[in-house]
Order: C-alpha cells, then structure tokens, then sequence
C-alpha cells in the first residue's frame, strides 16, 4: 500500500498526470475557438512551464525541505485537478453554445378544443366519429393535425370556417362539437375576447415541426448586420410559435464598435409580409402566427432592410442571465409620465416593487416585473418598448465586460432553455473571439419607434376577410417620420457612420386618439 502510495506522488507521475491535464485543456480551448491565437499559445506555454518547474522543485535532495516538496506535489496535484474541472467546464460551455445556435427548426402546437359547458367530450376518444371545425386560412396545418387524430382515434371530417371569428361562432353555437387552432392563435383571439380562454377546454396538443429561417451569414467581425430579436413570454420550448411582446432589429458594426437598437411596438398595425404573400393588416405581435420568418419579412418590408440573422428568447427565462453576471443589473430609469402622481414613480403589477426615476439596481426578479410594467405609464405599452432596450443594452454591456471570461459557462447555461439563433456557433465564437482580443468598449444606441394610439373595429384583414372586434381594440398607427428616421438611423450604422442620438431622438412623442366609431373596450 506505502508503494502504491508512494508511485502516485512521485514527481515523475505528477509530471505526467499534469501534461496530459495541460494537453486535454489546451485541446479543448482550442476545439472551442473563443481565446485569441496570441493569448493561446503564451497559456499553453506557461502551463508547460508551470508544469516543468514543479517537477524540478519536487527534487528530493540532502539539500531540500521535505516541507517544501510537500508543498510542491499539493500545488502539482491542486494544478491537474484544476485544469481537469476547467476542461470540463469549457466543454460544457462549448456543449451549451451548441444548443441555442444554428436553430433549424420550429414547432407549431396545434389544439384540439371544446366548450367547457360541454360535459360530453372530455378526451379525444369522445370525439370519436365527431365533425371538426378548422380555419381555412390554416388549412395546411388543420390537415396535418387531421391526420394525426385519425391516427389516434380513426376518421373524422373537417368542416373549415372562412375566419377565426366564424370558426369560434361555430364552436359556440354547437355547429361543431371542437376545433382545431393553433395555441398562438388561442392568444391573439384573447385580444378580441378576453374571457376566450375561460370558455374552452383544450383536451389534445399535437406538435408539427416545420423548417425555421436560414440565416443570411455575414463576415461578423469585419462586416456590419442585423439580426431580429424576437421576445416571448410563452412557456415551453423556445422552438415553438408565440406571439412576440419584444420585437427589436439589432444592427451591429463590428468596425466601428457601434450598435443599434431599434425597438418596434408590439401592437404596430401594418402589413403583414409572408410566405411571399401578402397577408393583410393586423398587429405586428401577431404575425408570429405565420412563424418567426413572417414577421421578419414584414419588419424587412416596414424598414426596408435585410436581416442575417434572427435570435428568439424568453424573456422571463432569459433574465436569469442576470444571476450568471453577478446577480444585478443596474438601469438609469428616465421620468416617466406615470398614472396617478408628477414625480415619476411606479408600483409594477408583477411583485409590487415601487421604482424611482434615476439609477436603480435590480436582482433578477425586479428586472422582470419593470420590463414587463406596461400599465403604470400614460404611453403605457410605448415605454414597455423602451424599458425592454433599457434593460437589453444593461445586459449586453455587462456580458461585453471582463465578466465574459469569469462568467462564461454560467452564460451560456443561464440561455440553454430561454435563447435560440439561426447565427452558427462558429459565428458566435468569432465574435467572442473578436471581443477578448481587442477588448473593445462598444457604444450601444437606442431608437423606439413611435405612432398613434388608436381603437378599431376590424382587428385584422387577413387573406382579405376582416375579424371583426365589437367593442373596439387599441392598435398603433405607424409614424411615418418615426419609420423614416428609424431607416436612416440604420443605414447609417450599416455604412460605418457614427450616429448619437439625443433624447428627442429616442423619445419622440406619442400622440394618442379614439376613433369615435369604436365602443368602450
């Protein structure tokens, strides 16, 4: 036992167990690809002295102490257990990047849903040999979902409705006994009718898996680009449809180290681009039910732009990122016109947190109830918007900081279940590549896009057959100076030209009015 004892503390296998922990590490950090060339070479050179140098100070001779041998072989021994948990940090970290890239995929749930007056159908099975109501508007997706109940429960007819409106009038007047919808359409008919949800049971989901948007690559580190940022609060898989509350264009210029953040209402009402056809007018947050490629080709069309890349997250998930850079984010909070006093402070909804105008620090969770208070402030979903870019340009400075290295792994981890990017993994490691070689500061600009404030009755006219609100639904209508100095603002960062934009730029007014024909909502 002494001499196995003795073997394992040898200098001579120390030496051993310590390069090859050095080579396993310096391998990996190779394999991840984010440490320049010129601080990867000095660290493997200085590991492979370290490693050296312990070997000769473990020299057992009439001169040394065995004390300071001792030492040695602890430090040698502490060393390859710390480069063997730092590989498999970095490998983890690498296995994390692997997972919110390249996304290819998206999911679309589709629900089978009855009246919860009815007590007849409470499973699928007892829609057996029952009529189904469907969207014709939704036909390729109504299909599949056919073909897979049939799967479960043999053949069922189909009877497809003109709208969303009528397809609901059927359900509620016993046409059909349930419907087909898709889970992000459940959403928006909330808009039209708030107690929606509380009138159906959905007995059934069924997942369909359709192809996600490619990316457009650009050279990220030499060329500047936009990329879509898409934010929900659905829970579930970050693959799958949901209407967007955050819809931003990040445009980024790696030369001039300059980035813009262009923020869009979600209830701006404009065309809806997609699948090279032209849908209607709707909200913008509910384009995302044609998928996130249908929203991008309308903000494309809105601003006349080019996207390269698209990331989707969530923000309540996301926020945990917060915990991962220290546990706080700090937001110089502007003076709001706020509903019920002049000096600028608000309670939020979510946990009753009163928040000052000024510097602010927030944990995790009073990050999330101010990004998600609407109703506190007279611009009420505007200064949403505007709080959200507060808060993403906070997170993307701290991230850009010397936190990145220390605080890595635990970034990525914190972003597993709540972000995902059509960008590759080479890309995003190019780009951190890029970020520790020079350690350059970024100036990060915002711009909010503004509009009017109105009700209407018709909600959408999409494939030309309106949905028809009755009592009137807020929608905003586009500024079309706002969009153009939005359009110029972007060219220009596009063009390696320095913008700076003054509060009068990032907080144009908000006009609001009623249309008179519209009812109370």
């Amino acid at each position: 036992m002494k001499k196995l004892v003795s073997a394992l503390v040898s200098r001579i296998f120390l030496l051993v167990i310590t390069l090859i922990a050095t080579i396993f590490f310096s391998y990996v950090v190779y394999q991840l690809q984010i440490l320049p060339t010129r601080y990867f070479i000095p660290m493997v050179v200085i590991l492979l002295l370290i490693c050296i140098l312990l070997y000769i100070a473990q020299r057992d001779s009439e001169n040394s102490h065995i004390l300071r041998v001792t030492l040695m072989k602890i430090i040698n021994i502490a060393l390859a257990i710390a480069l063997a948990f730092a590989s498999l940090t970095a490998m983890k970290g690498s296995s994390f990047l692997s997972s919110i890239t390249g996304a290819s995929t998206q999911k679309i749930e589709m629900n089978v849903a009855v009246l919860k007056s009815s007590s007849t159908y409470q499973s699928l099975e007892d829609l057996t040999g029952c009529d189904f109501g469907g969207n014709v508007q939704d036909s390729v997706n109504v299909n599949k979902t056919e073909a897979m109940i049939e799967d479960e429960i043999g053949d069922i007819s189909v009877t497809t409705y003109s709208s969303y409106t009528k397809l609901v009038e059927a359900l509620e007047n016993f046409e059909v006994p349930a419907i087909i919808i898709k889970a992000v359409d459940i959403d928006s008919l909330d808009d039209i009718d708030s107690s929606f949800s509380d009138k159906i049971n959905i007995i059934a989901t069924f997942t369909i898996t359709i192809a996600s948007v490619s990316a457009n690559s650009a050279n990220v580190t030499q060329e500047a680009f936009n990329i879509f940022i898409c934010g929900t609060d659905k829970t579930g898989s970050i693959d799958t449809f949901g209407l967007s509350d955050v819809n931003m264009i990040v445009t980024v210029n790696p030369t001039t180290k300059q980035i813009l953040l262009t923020s869009i209402p979600r209830d701006y009402y404009l065309e809806i681009i997609g699948m090279d056809n032209v849908y209607g007018y709707d909200k913008l947050t509910h384009s995302a039910k044609g998928g996130i490629s249908c929203t991008m080709e309308t903000i494309e069309n809105l601003l006349d732009i080019e996207f390269n890349y698209y990331a989707k997250f969530n923000f309540t998930s996301f926020l945990n990122v917060i915990d991962a850079l220290g546990g706080t984010i700090t937001i110089d909070v502007p003076k709001y016109d706020v509903v019920g006093n002049d000096e600028g402070y608000f309670t939020t909804k979510i946990g009753s947190y009163t928040i000052y105008p000024g510097e602010n620090t927030f944990d995790a969770d009073e990050a999330l109830a101010f990004v998600r208070e609407r109703k506190s402030f007279v611009d009420g979903d505007s200064v949403r918007g505007q709080n959200q870019m507060l808060m993403l340009k906070a997170i993307i400075k701290k991230i850009c900081s010397t936190s990145l290295i220390t605080n890595m792994d635990q970034i990525f981890e914190s972003l597993a279940d709540s972000f995902e990017t059509n960008m590759s993994d080479r890309e995003v490691k190019a780009l951190i590549n890029m970020q520790l070689d020079d350690g350059a500061s970024w100036d990060i600009q915002t711009y909010h896009l503004t509009g009017y404030d109105i009700r209407t009755l018709e909600l959408a006219t999409v494939g030309n057959v309106s949905s028809v609100n009755p009592n009137g639904l807020y929608v905003t209508e586009p500024s079309e100076e706002s969009i153009a100095l939005a359009i110029s603002y972007i060219e220009a960062v596009m063009n390696d030209e320095i913008i700076k934009l003054d509060d009068e730029d990032e907080e144009e007014e908000t006009e609001t009015y009623t249309d008179s024909t519209n009812t109370e909502e």
